[in-house]
């Protein structure tokens, strides 16, 4: 998306990587602010990271979702809303179903890091992934918290 879009969002893009489908609503370099429906299969998800630039919010839709947020363990449930300023370690996952949850995160950009990890050829190098993470200020720090 290279212009900034209101009203009715419909996914422009979609990345999947570690268990995770992610329709992107909102994103570019113009867009305000990355807004994705993401699905994530159970027992996967995010693992332990750092966005040193970024501020996200959850919205969790349906399922159950263990997020992990510094030394915080949160059961989230559809109808929970979960914030992460920037520069918290945070990762989450999926338990016993299929779970689906909106993300906004802010500045705009994180669209582009889930494109460039789905663009990785699989198996995942360590070394891709990390150039990855360093173009676009994440860090990985950690496993997926499962339990």
């Amino acid at each position: 998306m290279t212009e900034t879009t209101f009203g009715i969002l419909t996914p422009s893009a979609t990345a999947v990587f570690s268990g995770i489908r992610a329709d992107v609503l909102l994103g570019g370099e113009q867009a305000p602010m990355t807004a994705m429906h993401m699905t994530v299969q159970p027992g996967q998800g995010a693992p332990q990271h750092i966005s040193h630039e970024e501020d996200k919010l959850f919205q969790i839709l349906t399922g159950q979702l263990l997020f992990v947020i510094d030394e915080q363990r949160i059961e989230a449930t559809a109808g929970d809303t979960i914030f992460v300023p920037r520069g918290a370690v945070h990762g989450f996952s999926a338990q016993h179903q299929e779970a689906h949850m909106l993300l906004a995160s802010t500045p705009a950009r994180h669209d582009r890091f889930f494109l460039a990890m789905d663009a990785l050829p699989l198996p995942h190098e360590m070394a891709d992934v990390a150039a990855v993470c360093q173009r676009f200020a994440q860090s990985i720090v950690g496993p997926v918290i499962t339990a």
